[in-house]
Formats: structure tokens, sequence, C-alpha cells
């Protein structure tokens, strides 16, 4: 477990109750490395991990994934040999694999690690190997397709395609949006491309945008079945605004993700499986390059087109890694659909936003749940996106406000 200490700017700015020393008046919507960047490379592609399966007696249905550029680990036993043995690639994105017959387990969370696996089905044909899958999906989050389960045999290339992506539980991503239009695409081009977990919606919440951004909405709505727009006719405020994509809200957990993100492949299927393996862990955030606590990270990418790679060595050396947090700044969390129901929706008594989101952490701990920030999964952020609009006077006025209604509630400062 690792323990990150909070800078020492920051201790300083909370003891004499000053308000954010990160502001920075220049608007990263206009900013060339906004205005400029392309769509990201796809990279959302699912793992399969077929247990018992070879490359000598291939289920036709595993070649038709790997044809459509989904990695496809062959897994058989081997007794002769000492974790992973003879894994090689013997068609594009097929790779047999012999694992011992102990430490089975193990050995596959090692591949997981090694080869930087994402979002991963377990496919299962012989019962003796459905001990494994189940430990796999309790503890790391994979679900199994059943072989042997009764229709499944049937199933065509694209109906199997199709139900394999339907074995993960559906994840819910809510985004709240405000004008800042290229901001907006660029977060929204990189969930798309970069999330390989394949059973997500995304629910937009706009806050009475009017400079673009709703048509731009409306193009995602006719590419991606998945994504769902609530058009506020008014700006209410980010709290309001996060409780009507909350509210609509179908899967488990749900994610609160900033419009001036941009994700990194296997950004979700690292909180998630947090998540997983944690049962008292109720909110979860990534890392990340701009945040006034300690998920802040030092990070050596120049810009956004060295960030994929950047990230994706990141994560795997500090693979399974997390810490407490005082409290995760809403940027980017996910939490489980069992807490929402029990603290409930954000506190709209803080308007426009600004310690909404302390304020639930509090109510979160209240409830028992753990809070802790992952290092094993980044998400970049741009900082105060909307906020910066506001103007450096009108944000600090909004400050001020917010920290006096937080002290009302809760007879004090906020922790973290």
């Amino acid at each position: 477990m690792t323990t990150l200490r909070t800078p020492l700017r920051e201790v300083l700015r909370r003891l004499l109750g000053k308000a954010p020393s990160d502001w920075a008046g220049a608007d990263p919507a206009n900013a060339p490395a906004v205005l400029r960047a392309r769509p990201p490379e796809p990279e959302n592609r699912h793992e399969v991990v077929a247990l018992g399966q070879s490359a000598e007696a291939l289920d036709p249905r595993l070649a038709f994934l790997a044809a459509r550029g989904h990695r496809v680990f062959l897994v058989s036993r081997d007794a002769s040999v000492a974790g992973l043995h003879g894994i090689r690639e013997c068609a594009p994105c097929l790779f047999p694999v012999s694992i011992p017959e102990r430490d089975a387990f193990a050995t596959l969370d090692r591949l997981r690690r090694d080869r930087a696996l994402g979002a991963a089905v377990c496919v299962v044909k012989d019962p003796a190997w459905l001990p494994l899958a189940e430990r796999l999906r309790a503890e790391l989050g994979w679900p199994t397709m059943d072989l042997a389960r009764e229709g499944v045999g049937n199933l065509d290339e694209h109906a199997f395609a199709a139900a394999l992506e339907g074995s993960f539980p559906l994840v819910s991503i809510v985004v709240v949006t405000h004008n800042n239009r290229h901001l907006n695409r660029l977060c929204l081009d990189g969930l798309f491309a970069r999330t390989e977990w394949p059973n997500f919606e995304v629910l937009v919440v706009d806050n009475g945008s009017s400079d673009g951004t709703l048509e731009l909405l409306a193009e995602y709505v006719r590419a991606h079945r998945n994504f769902e727009v609530i058009a506020l006719p008014e700006n209410r405020g980010y709290p309001a605004a996060c409780n009507a994509g909350l509210a609509r809200a179908a899967g488990d957990p749900i994610v609160l993700l900033n419009n001036d993100t941009v994700a990194t492949r296997g950004w979700l299927t690292a909180l998630r499986r947090h998540l997983v393996a944690s049962p008292r862990l109720g909110m979860v955030g990534p890392v990340t390059n701009a945040i006034a606590n300690e998920a802040r990270v030092g990070v050596a990418y120049a810009g956004l087109e060295q960030l994929p790679r950047w990230a994706a060595a990141w994560v795997r050396d500090h693979d399974g890694e997390s810490f407490a947090i005082p409290m995760l700044a809403f940027f980017c969390v996910a939490l489980r659909r069992e807490v929402f129901a029990s603290v409930g929706p954000l506190d709209e008594r803080f308007g426009l936003g600004l310690f909404e989101d302390g304020d639930y952490n509090r109510r979160v701990r209240e409830k028992g749940w753990e809070i802790r920030c992952a290092r094993d999964a980044f998400v970049h952020h741009w900082q105060n996106a909307s906020f910066r609009r506001l103007g450096k006077d009108a944000y600090f006025a909004l400050y001020e406000e917010n920290r006096r209604k937080y002290e009302a509630k809760w007879g004090g400062a906020p922790k973290g």
C-alpha cells in the first residue's frame, strides 16, 4: 500500500484558508494542443482468455474474434512447466499459452500484467476449468462465457461476439458539459477510442451550452448506440447536472467523468477491478497530471500524442497499487451503485459547483465505505476548464461562497 504526502504548498494553503492556488487564466479549450488534436487511434478491443483451448483444435469463433483485433489467449495446462511457458503469436492476435497445474491463477494474473491485458473475458468449454474462471471473475472482474451452457454452442460468429460483450456487466459513465466544444470532442473521442470495457453507456448531461456543443453531441448520438444526451435548458450547475445523469444511469459502477479529461486505455477496467477486489471500497479514482491533492503524479509526456505510451508504462509499473486519500476530486470517480443508493445524490446547495465533491466524500465515509486512489489508472486532466471561463474574481467569489456553505453544513473546513 502506497502513501503519498500532500505538497507543502497545499498544506500552507489549507492552514491559511486560501482558495486554490492552481488557478490559471488560460483557456485550455482554445489551446493549440486541443485545437490541433487528431482523433486517437482505436485501442478499444477487449481480450479473450480461452481456458482449455488449443491452436490445434481452435473454435472458429475465437479465430473470428482474433481477426477482428481482439487478443485471444489459448490457455492449456502442462505439468512440466513453471510459470508462463511457450507463449507465442501463432497468428495475428492468437497466443497459445501453457501454464502449470499449480498456481494457475497467479500465472494468469502475471499474464494480465506482463501483456497489459485490459478488459478480459474467460471462455470455458471443459467444466474442469470453471473453478479457475470463477476465481478470475471474483478477484479480477473477468466475466465467464461457458460454452457448455445451453444455446451458446449454436451461436454464429457475430452472435457469439455480441454475447461475449454482453457478459461484461454494464458500467455507466456520466459526463457533464457546458460549452467548451473542443474539449468535449477530445474527451468523448478518447472515451470511445480507449475504453476497452465493451459494455458501457455514456450519459452526457448538457448544462445549457450555446457554442455548438449540442450539435456535436447529436453526432455522437448518431454514431454510438450507447450514447445518450440529457439536455438541460439552462446551466443548473455541476451537482444538479450530475444528479440528472445519476438518476438515469443503469450500470454498476457509476462513473462521474469531467469533460476536461482524456482517457487512457485500461482506465475503467482498473477502477472497476479495485472495486471488485475490495468489497468495502465504495469510491475510487485515478491518478492524474493536474489536481490539487495527492492524486497528482509527475508525468513525462509533453503532448497528447505521447500520452498513450507514457500512460501504458506508468500503469504497468504501478499495477495493483492504490492508496487511501482524504478526498477524491470528481474529475473522475467510480462509485458502487450500492453507495449511490445509500448516500444519495450530490448536494445541489453548492450551485455551479466547488466543494460538492468534498461533501460527497464525507458522506460516503459516514456510511462506512473506504475511499482510495488507484495508481494503475491514469486520466489526463486539463483542470478547471469550465471555471476558468467565470474569470478569476468570480471563481474565487464562488469558492468562498461554497466554502462557507460547506463549513455551515459540517462545522469545519474540508479535509484533503
